[in-house]
C-alpha cells in the first residue's frame, strides 16, 4: 500500500468519493445483475424438470394400471379358468399353478381372490400361496364390497381397474368377470391386488429414473420437495407420492458458473487495474510507487504459490486448470491432470524427523519440475500430494511415458542426513475432455485414479475409468450396508474353524472368523468386507463385537482356547488396551483362555509402541500370536523383539509340502525355530493327510486347515464337540 503519511487527507477524501465509490456501485450492480440472471435461470430449469417428472409420475401410475388390468384379462378370458373353477377341490393344484403361483411369479399380484355369483370367497391366494381358511380381513373385505358394488352398476362382462386405500396401505385393484359357459347360471369374479409397497415403488423409480420416491398416507412431510396427489378413479384421494426432483438447474450453474466467476473476476481485474493507474498517476512518490510494486508482487505470489517449494498452489494449479480447458474446448485440443502422492512419506517423517521431511518434497519438486516442458504445470496441492497440468497433450501415450519417468524419478535414493532414503510414487491420471471438462469433476476421477493406483500395489499409474467410479460407489454401498448390519446385528455372524492337535484327534482351541449374509448380494466375502471397514473405521467396533462372542464361546467351552484377529487399524487404535480388557471383564471372559491374532502389518511402522502394546496385552493375561508368519520382510526380527506365544506358519508353506523341493526342510527350520524360542508352532492350511504326517514329522504343535473342518457356525461347533 502507499504510504499514508506521503499523501494528503483531502486527496484521498476525493479520490474515494469520485472515483471508488462510483466503481463499486457499478460493480455490486453487475455482480447482482449476473446472480440474478443465473438464480432465474436455475429456478426455471429446476421448476420444469419437476413438472416433466410429475407427468412422467401421471403417465406410470396409468400405464401400471392398465397393465395390471391387461394381466388379469390374460386369466378371466381364458376358457379352461371358468372349467376349472367349476370343480375347485378336484382342480387345486391345476387352480395354485395357473392362478396363483402364475400371477405372483409373473406379474406380483400379491393378493387374488376368486369369488361366485354371491361375491362369496372361493379361492385366496396371498404371495403366490393358497390360503386354506379363506379369509379376508375386514379392510380387505370392506373395500372388496364397496368396490363389487361398483362393478355390478357396470355393464355385464366389464373390467375394471383402480387404486384403492386399505387401512393404512395403498393397492393397485383390479377386477374381472369370468363369464361362464352358455347355459351355466351366475358368473365368477377374480380379484387382483398389488401393493403400492417399497418394492413397487423402487421399480417405477428404477423405469422413471427418480430419488427417493415413498408414499405418504396422510399429509405430505415438510421435507417432502416434490409430491402427487394419487386419487382414485372415484376422485378420491388415496395419498401422496413424494420424491426428490431433479436439479438440472444445479447442473447448469457448475457448466456455467465458472466461466460466469470468471467473468465476473476479469471485470473486477479490469476495475482494479484502472483503480490502479489513476492512483498511480495522481501519486508523485515514485519511491512509494516501486515499494507498492514490489508489496503487491508478493503478495501474489505469496496467494498462489506453496511457501514450501515455491510451486504454485492449489489455487493458482486450478486458475491454470481452467484455462487450459478453456482453450482445449476452442481448439479441440487435450489437456491431461495428474495427481501424484508419494509412497512412505509418513515413515521419512516417522524416522528422520519433520526438517527431513520438507527437504524432501522441496528435491521431489524439482525432480518433477526437470521433467515437465514450459507450458505445463506442476504445483503441491498440500502434504505429500503434487498435481500437474498437461496442456495440448497429443496422445494418451505422451502422458503414459511421462507417468513412467515421474515413477522413476522418485524411485531413485534421496540424501537426507547423510544417508539414503527411497520413497516412490502413486499417481492417478485423468485426460480432457473424454473424461470431462469440468475441472472440480477432473480433480475428483483424479483423485478415484490415483487411490486406484495405491490399491494395486502402489508405486504404479492408474488411468481413470468409468468402472472405477462403479467400483468405488460400490465400495461405499457396501460400508453403509456394513454399518447398518453392525447397527442392527442382521446377516453379521461368528464362525468357528477347529485347531486339532498334531494327531489331529484331539480338539484343542477354535479361530473366530467374521461371515455376512448380504441381504441382497449374498454372501460377501471377508476379503471384500474387511478391506473396507477398515477403511471407515468400522473394523473397530466389528473387532469388539466378535471379542464379545468370542468371550461367550470361551465360557461354554473353558477346555478350548478361542483366537481372535486384530486388524492393524483396531490395534493402532488409541486405548486398544483398555478396551480389550474392558470388553473381556464385561462379557465374564477369561483373558488366558483368549489369543489374540496380529500380522506383521502392525508391527512394521512403529515398533516401539508395537512392542509396547504386546506387553501390556500380556500382562492383561492375553495370548500373543503372530500370524502368517514367514511372508514378510523381517519375521525372525520380530520371533526376538516382540514378546509372542504362538507363530502361525502361513499355509503358503504348507501347500508347498510335497510340492517345492525344500519346502520340507523351510517348514522344519520354522518349527525349531519357534520351539527354541519356546513358542507354540501351528500350522495353517492343512488340507491333505501327507501335509499332516509331514508336518507331525517337523514336530509342529497344532494343525488348521480344510483337512479338519472349515470354519462353520458355533452350533456345528458343539455337535463336534460333543461327538469329540
Amino acid at each position: 500500500m502507499i504510504n499514508s503519511r506521503k499523501l494528503s487527507e483531502g486527496f484521498r477524501r476525493n479520490f474515494a468519493r469520485e472515483v471508488l465509490l462510483p466503481l463499486t456501485a457499478i460493480l455490486i450492480l453487475t455482480f447482482a445483475g449476473a446472480s440474478l440472471a443465473l438464480y432465474w435461470s436455475t429456478s426455471l430449469s429446476n421448476h420444469e424438470a419437476k413438472s416433466q417428472q410429475q407427468r412422467m409420475i401421471e403417465a406410470s401410475f396409468s400405464q401400471s394400471l392398465a397393465e395390471h388390468l391387461r394381466q388379469l384379462r390374460s386369466l378371466t378370458r381364458w376358457g379352461p379358468l371358468e372349467a376349472q373353477l367349476a370343480r375347485p377341490q378336484q382342480n387345486q393344484a391345476w387352480l395354485d399353478e395357473n392362478v396363483g403361483h402364475w400371477l405372483y411369479q409373473m406379474f406380483g399380484h400379491q393378493l387374488i381372490v376368486v369369488l361366485d355369483e354371491r361375491n362369496q370367497v372361493m379361492q385366496v391366494w396371498r404371495n403366490g400361496q393358497t390360503v386354506a381358511d379363506k379369509r379376508l380381513g375386514p379392510n380387505v373385505r370392506a373395500m372388496l364390497d364397496q368396490q363389487l358394488a361398483r362393478l355390478r352398476q357396470q355393464a355385464p362382462g366389464d373390467d375394471m381397474a383402480d387404486f384403492v386405500r386399505i387401512g393404512q396401505r395403498v393397492a393397485a385393484l383390479a377386477a374381472g368377470t369370468i363369464v361362464r359357459d352358455e347355459g351355466e347360471p351366475g358368473h365368477y369374479r377374480l380379484v387382483s391386488l398389488k401393493f403400492l409397497d417399497d418394492g413397487y415403488l423402487r421399480g417405477l423409480a428404477e423405469r422413471s429414473q427418480l430419488q427417493d420416491l415413498h408414499f405418504t398416507n396422510g399429509e405430505p412431510r415438510p421435507d417432502d420437495k416434490a409430491r402427487y396427489l394419487l386419487v382414485s378413479q372415484q376422485g378420491d384421494p388415496v395419498g401422496y407420492i413424494s420424491w426428490s426432483p431433479s436439479r438440472p438447474g444445479a447442473q447448469m450453474l457448475r457448466t456455467i458458473g465458472p466461466s460466469t466467476a470468471f467473468a465476473v473476476l476479469v471485470v473486477t481485474l479490469l476495475c482494479v487495474f484502472m483503480v490502479r493507474r489513476l492512483w498511480t498517476s495522481s501519486v508523485s512518490l515514485s519511491q512509494s510507487m516501486l515499494k507498492l510494486g514490489a508489496s503487491e508482487a508478493q503478495a501474489q505470489h505469496l496467494a498462489f504459490h506453496d511457501v514450501l517449494t515455491g510451486l504454485p498452489n492449489r489455487a493458482l494449479v486450478e486458475d491454470r486448470l481452467s484455462q487450459a480447458l478453456a482453450l482445449a474446448t476452442r481448439n479441440e485440443q487435450r489437456v491431461a491432470l495428474l495427481l501424484i502422492d508419494l509412497d512412505r512419506f509418513k515413515t521419512i517423517n516417522d524416522t528422520y524427523g519433520h526438517h527431513a521431511g520438507d527437504d524432501l518434497i522441496i528435491e521431489v519438486g524439482h525432480r518433477l519440475s526437470s521433467l515437465l516442458r514450459s507450458s505445463d504445470t506442476v504445483g503441491r496441492i498440500g502434504g505429500d500430494e503434487f498435481i500437474i497440468v498437461l496442456p495440448e497433450v497429443e496422445n494418451i501415450g505422451q502422458v503414459q511415458t511421462l507417468s513412467k519417468r515421474i515413477i522413476e524419478a522418485l524411485n531413485q535414493p534421496f540424501m537426507l542426513m547423510g544417508s539414503e532414503a527411497w520413497i516412490g510414487a502413486s499417481i492417478g491420471m485423468v485426460l480432457a475432455p473424454s473424461d470431462g471438462l469440468d475441472r472440480q469433476e477432473l480433480m475428483r476421477k483424479a483423485d478415484i485414479a490415483l487411490y486406484e493406483a495405491k490399491n494395486s500395489g502402489r508405486g504404479q499409474y492408474r488411468q481413470f475409468e468409468r468402472a472405477m467410479d462403479e467400483s468405488l460407489r460400490t465400495r461405499q454401498t457396501i460400508a453403509a450396508d456394513l454399518r447398518s448390519a453392525l447397527q442392527r446385528h442382521q446377516g453379521l455372524a461368528v464362525w468357528y474353524q477347529p485347531l486339532m492337535d498334531i494327531n489331529g484327534q484331539q480338539m484343542v482351541g477354535l479361530e473366530a472368523l467374521l461371515r455376512w449374509e448380504h441381504p441382497t448380494r449374498g454372501a460377501i466375502m471377508p476379503g471384500e468386507f474387511i478391506s473396507i471397514a477398515e477403511e471407515t473405521g468400522l473394523i473397530i467396533p466389528l473387532g469388539e463385537w466378535v471379542l464379545r462372542e468370542a468371550c461367550q464361546v470361551s465360557q461354554r467351552f473353558p477346555q478350548l482356547v478361542v483366537a481372535v484377529n486384530v486388524s492393524p487399524v483396531q490395534f493402532r487404535a488409541t486405548g486398544f488396551v483398555e478396551r480389550m480388557v474392558e470388553i473381556v471383564r464385561e462379557a465374564g471372559g477369561d483373558p488366558q483362555r483368549l489369543e489374540l491374532e496380529i500380522t506383521e502389518g502392525v508391527l512394521i511402522e512403529d515398533e516401539r509402541e508395537a512392542r509396547a502394546i504386546i506387553v501390556a496385552l500380556r500382562e492383561a493375561g492375553f495370548r500373543i500370536a503372530l500370524d502368517d508368519f514367514g511372508t514378510g520382510y523381517s519375521s525372525l526380527n520380530y520371533l526376538s523383539s516382540f514378546p509372542v506365544d504362538k507363530i502361525k506358519i502361513d499355509r503358503s508353506f504348507t501347500q508347498s509340502l510335497g510340492v517345492a523341493e525344500n519346502a520340507a526342510a523351510i517348514v522344519e527350520s520354522v518349527v525349531k525355530l519357534g520351539h527354541a524360542m519356546g513358542l507354540t508352532v501351528t500350522a495353517e492350511g492343512v488340507e491333505t493327510s501327507s501335509q499332516m504326517s509331514a508336518l507331525a514329522d517337523a514336530g509342529c504343535n497344532q494343525l488348521q486347515g480344510y483337512l479338519f473342518s472349515q470354519a462353520v457356525p458355533l452350533a456345528q461347533i458343539v455337535e463336534m464337540v460333543e461327538k469329540r
